[in-house]
């Protein structure tokens, strides 16, 4: 349980960091126009790709035909704070990256691979106690969302994170292999700092 409060928290920390940095001759609370609209355009970026991979096929999103073809080709998770929402994907092929909701994350490529392909073998393990969905509503503070990329559509389930950290709920393996993609996506920012 510490191993997954201490991720938690890193997710809290790259929600901060993922802010636009601002001259340190302005007051912390300010911010220029300039600043606003940068803001407001990573967050749009950031939720447009969020949203492109929820409503496109393996295809589209590049996977090879191999990974395109199996039922489940890709899995999201997404944890909601006061502060934004951080939504971790990976895909069949072992790409994973963070977004967050404020703009801005980690486009980590295969950084984590291995971790991907099991948080996506996982997914499929729990499919059945999800449902086929066409909203994708980011959830709100205090809550975790799963989405499961299907050849059928989206799959979904939301849950108090407090259910997930006490390891009693049904989707407590599903949580841990999305926390251990994010481990490796944040062991592999580390090792790349000059």
């Amino acid at each position: 349980m510490k191993k997954q409060l201490l991720i938690l928290t890193a997710l809290l920390v790259v929600i901060s960091v993922a802010r636009p940095v601002r001259s340190q001759e302005k007051k912390p609370n300010t911010a220029t126009p300039t600043d606003a609209e940068t803001s407001a355009q990573m967050a749009g970026a950031m939720k447009g790709l969020r949203d492109r991979l929820l409503t496109s096929s393996p295809q589209e999103i590049g996977l090879s035909t191999e990974d395109a073809k199996v039922r489940v080709w890709g899995a999201m998770i997404e944890v909601a704070f006061a502060e934004g929402v951080a939504t971790l994907v990976s895909l069949r092929d072992g790409t994973a990256s963070l977004y967050v909701s404020t703009g801005g994350g980690i486009l980590g490529g295969y950084s984590a691979r291995n971790e991907a392909k099991r948080f996506v073998e996982e997914s499929e393990k729990h499919l059945a106690s999800m449902k086929l969905t066409k909203a994708f509503p980011y959830p709100t503070a205090g809550m975790v969302k799963f989405f499961v990329l299907t050849q059928e559509g989206v799959y979904s389930f939301e849950v108090e994170e407090r259910e997930l950290i006490s390891g009693k709920h049904p989707l407590g393996p599903l949580f841990l292999a999305g926390n251990k993609v994010m481990t490796g996506l944040r062991n592999a920012k580390e090792r790349a700092k000059p």
